[in-house]
């Protein structure tokens, strides 16, 4: 009767919690003020992952797929008569990473499942919204962008 009752909790044992709920992507929103600004988005390697006009949802990777290896990334603005915006879209830990795995003494869903597949990681923002600078009229201008 104990095996059998050992073999129906190993599944919650063996996963990793925050992976189960949460997908290895995430999917952000870019907007801006104007809309139509050009954007990429590059990653920590400086591999262009994502382009195209705000607003506009991509869908990015939580992992490079190493242990442990969260995925930040770069967004980068542009629109004519603008200043450029950089920003960095940075991941934190994941609430089911934490307190998922802490409910069912998930230790291999901290330190093997959930490093592995980015559950573990989630975006610190889900809608990113930029307000662009106008570039200062004067003899510059063209070298404002």
């Amino acid at each position: 009767m104990k095996n059998i009752i050992f073999l129906l909790f190993l599944p919650l044992v063996l996963t990793g919690c925050a992976t189960i709920v949460n997908s290895n992507n995430e999917l952000v929103y870019i907007d801006s003020t104007p809309a139509d600004a050009h954007f990429v988005i590059t990653d920590g390697k400086g591999l262009v992952v994502a382009s195209g006009k705000t607003p506009q949802t991509v869908t990015l990777k939580k992992s490079d797929g190493s242990y442990f290896g969260k995925q930040d990334y770069m967004l980068m603005l542009r629109q004519q008569g603008y200043y450029s915006a950089n920003i960095l879209l940075e991941h934190g830990l994941s609430r089911w990473y934490t307190f998922g795995n802490l409910i069912f003494f998930g230790v291999p869903g901290w330190l093997v499942v959930d490093p592995f597949f980015g559950g573990m990681y989630t975006l610190k923002e889900e809608r990113v919204h930029v307000d662009m600078r106008p570039c200062a009229p004067g003899p510059y201008t063209s070298m404002c962008s």
